[in-house]
């Protein structure tokens, strides 16, 4: 069994030692900075893996056959439609949860039982766990219309409805319309943000070596951490990615896990994994470079 980690490896997982406060308002703006880098670096190669995943057109096309389409048809705009939305997303639900995830893992590592390790894991700790829930709970909140209205921006498709007023914005119809896709959405955050914080947390035990080394550790822990963590998550991502693309109805009253079954008795696996190169791609390099800003500023503010 490891021991538990010291004051420089909890700063490592994502929170240092200070008050829940303290760490939640630190966390909440280098959040914010991860969010904005995120999208700038990576929104180009999201939607090349939304289209494959949810426009008719792409869905037997080759990455780069729908790369040099989008280039002849749109050019460098065609690769950052829908921009707009996970800008503004992204810095508010990333700051948000990595926020909820700092003041939630402080204050349980001030109770005993939830800071001690659980037997059989290799050290991990409730902690841990509670933080990733209460991440995943106030990011997809958020994160869900401005999904939606990006994954419609990226296919073409229309997500105004009615006259597009500011009252009919505001209607109930239209915001259980941006909420369509929200469930497979939760979904895939719960899977994605559970195993990206847990694989962390080994990674500061198990390698601390390179988690404390300036720029490799933080590009560690965006890149390679996040990206292993959408293997998992990526089945509802695409899930959620044809849901919210559905402009004729074809799974209108369906649940998530009856889209899943639709889609893999499709194609198999290969089905709920389409788009995961461009997506991987996006997340190794966006996340990698975001969370080099997000520890520049945890690091900048500790001293």
């Amino acid at each position: 069994m490891l021991e538990r980690t010291n004051d420089r490896s909890l700063h490592g997982s994502l929170s240092g030692t200070g008050t829940a406060l303290d760490e939640g308002l630190r966390a909440f703006v280098a959040g914010a900075l991860y969010g904005f880098v995120s999208p700038v670096l990576g929104h180009p190669l999201d939607t090349i893996k939304t289209k494959m995943q949810a426009e008719t057109k792409y869905q037997h096309m080759k990455m780069r056959h729908i790369i040099a389409d989008i280039w002849k048809i749109d050019g460098i705009r065609g690769f950052y439609r829908g921009f707009t939305a996970p800008l503004i997303a992204s810095s508010a639900y990333r700051s948000i949860q990595f926020s909820s995830y700092a003041v939630t893992y402080s204050a349980c590592e001030h109770v005993p039982s939830l800071s001690e390790p659980i037997p059989y894991t290799g050290g991990l700790r409730l902690s841990v766990l509670a933080g990733a829930c209460a991440a995943t709970l106030t990011r997809s909140v958020i994160e869900s219309p401005f999904e939606f209205i990006k994954v419609r921006m990226q296919t073409n498709g229309p997500w105004v409805i009615e006259d597009g007023s500011i009252r009919s914005m505001m209607s109930t119809k239209m915001i259980f319309n941006v909420y369509n896709g929200y469930t497979p959405l939760l979904k895939r955050t719960f899977l994605l943000l559970g195993s990206f914080f847990i694989m962390i947390d080994y990674s500061v035990r198990y390698f601390p070596d390179v988690i404390d080394t300036p720029v490799i550790g933080p590009f560690f822990k965006g890149g390679i951490c996040a990206t292993a963590a959408w293997i998992f998550a990526w089945p509802f991502e695409t899930v959620k990615n044809v849901m919210q693309a559905d402009i004729v109805g074809k799974y209108k009253g369906k649940s998530s896990m009856q889209v899943l079954q639709i889609l893999y008795q499709s194609n198999g696996l290969k089905s709920l994994y389409r788009g995961f190169a461009p997506g991987a791609s996006r997340s190794f390099f966006a996340n990698g470079a975001s969370m080099i800003v997000y520890s520049w500023f945890q690091d900048t503010t500790r001293r």
